[in-house]
């Protein structure tokens, strides 16, 4: 059912996305997209939300992923760092995790620090949070090192782009970077990956040359593009899917309510046909419903 359903959006979907729009207006050949080449290596750039670990669940089955760093934003690096280490070993063998760094002048949330208690617990499924072995100094040498031998570096960011400014000289030539949210041309007030380090999202997408913004259309006065409990019911058992299902069955009151953020810019990865273009950034072109399904389907694969 899921594939006819693909077929019928790839066959609108891959036409609106001959051309997808770069955050500062640019346009890059459909040939040109991150989704094109499944060769390439891959980093995620996450906050550790609970919608990363979902992105994260998204990406591991389809893609080389070669490091993951830690960047302050929902959960703190050090206890972000080991959540995502543990939630990647479900997986098998694993990416390192390099410890990223912290906005010097974040906005207070007052929603922020238990969302932070929950997440850096991977919703509360840890009894505790744990700092990470590693601090932030090995940032450039170990993503150096990861990504050696890599012709080209598709890049996903999941959370603010403090880490970036950092290292991203270290990644090549060929960088292809798609990011949850919308550039700082295009900031809104409620996009938290930019506003959580606004003079970092303003320096990072300004020297971007590829790259893809992916958001979700605008919320109604109905729940859209949003996790349900059925959705999380039907994650296979075992390995990553069976960890992710049990953690979000313990407190399903952290991310009811919330949407496919970061899990919509994991899946344009894998199923970049499923979206097209809208401003300067790219939107799902399916219903609610149907994505859900892609959502929930990709992570299953592993």
């Amino acid at each position: 059912m899921v594939a006819g359903r693909r077929i019928r959006s790839l066959s609108a979907g891959a036409l609106v996305l001959a051309i997808a729009w770069v955050g500062i207006g640019v346009p890059t050949l459909a040939g040109d997209r991150p989704a094109a080449t499944r060769a390439a290596c891959t980093v995620v750039d996450t906050d550790a939300g609970l919608d990363d670990f979902r992105a994260l669940a998204v990406l591991a089955p389809a893609r080389d992923i070669r490091a993951v760093v830690a960047t302050e934003g929902i959960s703190g690096v050090q206890n972000g760092a080991t959540a995502v280490s543990m939630f990647l070993a479900s997986h098998g063998a694993t990416p390192p995790v390099v410890p990223g760094l912290a906005s010097p002048n974040p906005p207070a949330y007052d929603w922020l620090p238990a969302a932070r208690a929950g997440a850096e617990r991977i919703d509360d499924y840890l009894h505790d949070a744990v700092p990470f072995g590693r601090d932030p100094g090995r940032l450039t040498r170990d993503l150096r090192a990861a990504v050696r031998g890599c012709d080209r570096v598709d890049l996903l960011v999941l959370g603010p782009w403090t880490s970036y400014l950092r290292y991203s000289s270290v990644l090549g030539h060929d960088v292809h970077v798609v990011a949850s949210g919308r550039s700082f041309a295009e900031n809104n007030p409620d996009n938290f990956n930019c506003e959580y380090d606004l003079a970092a999202c303003r320096t990072a997408t300004g020297r971007l040359h590829r790259a893809v913004f992916v958001d979700l259309p605008p919320a109604g006065p109905e729940p859209t593009y949003d996790p349900t409990a059925e959705m999380i019911a039907g994650l296979e058992a075992a390995g990553m899917p069976g960890l992710l299902r049990t953690a979000l069955r313990v407190d399903p009151g952290q991310w009811l309510g919330t949407r496919l953020w970061d899990d919509a810019a994991a899946l344009y990865l894998v199923e970049t046909g499923v979206f097209a273009p809208r401003g300067g950034h790219v939107e799902p072109a399916v219903p609610s419903d149907e994505f859900r399904d892609l959502v929930r389907d990709a992570i299953n694969a592993g």
